[in-house]
């Protein structure tokens, strides 16, 4: 349903815009009540290129990110506080997968798609500065995010880069 819905998104935006939209894999996020736990875990495996630790004080998280292949980035979560939204995942489900993180060229416009298809807005799109210090990039405007949650209850967020 997901792939489904982006596809007719993408057409959508290409017919619109007259080019294709640009969406793609951005990152896998894990949720843990350590982001230095699972670091370990993962530099055991080889995976040893890692961001320190960026608070954002809107989602209420910490995050590192995790080189994975080329693009495509693992991200580990950690709640700052008890009023976390991954809080209750975490004393829910536990550590583990929480999300996939899909680039998107227009983050508004492909939420708005999706929300009409059936998805579920969770977040709408908001700014992350934290995301740019993460990889040390100087926009003009910060990096934007949404999170939405599939019939199926997967939860997907999109990302629009900052400029």
């Amino acid at each position: 349903m997901f792939l489904a819905a982006m596809s007719r998104s993408t057409e959508q935006t290409s017919s619109k815009k007259g080019k294709a939209a640009k969406i793609r894999l951005n990152h896998i996020g894990l949720v843990s009540q350590n982001i230095s736990e699972f670091v370990e875990i993962f530099r055991l495996l080889g995976l040893d290129e890692v961001t320190p630790p960026e608070t954002d004080p809107l989602q209420k998280v910490s995050a590192s990110f995790i080189a994975a292949d080329g693009e495509v980035h693992i991200e580990i979560l950690e709640p700052t506080d008890e009023s976390s939204p991954i809080t209750n995942f975490l004393k829910k489900r536990g550590a583990g997968l929480h999300h996939l993180c899909f680039e998107v060229d227009d983050i508004q416009e492909i939420a708005d798609k999706l929300v009409k298809e059936g998805f579920q807005m969770v977040c709408p799109p908001v700014d992350c500065a934290a995301y740019d210090r993460s990889f040390k990039r100087q926009c003009r405007q910060p990096t934007k995010i949404a999170f939405l949650l599939l019939p199926n209850k997967i939860l997907i967020e999109l990302l629009q880069r900052g400029q």
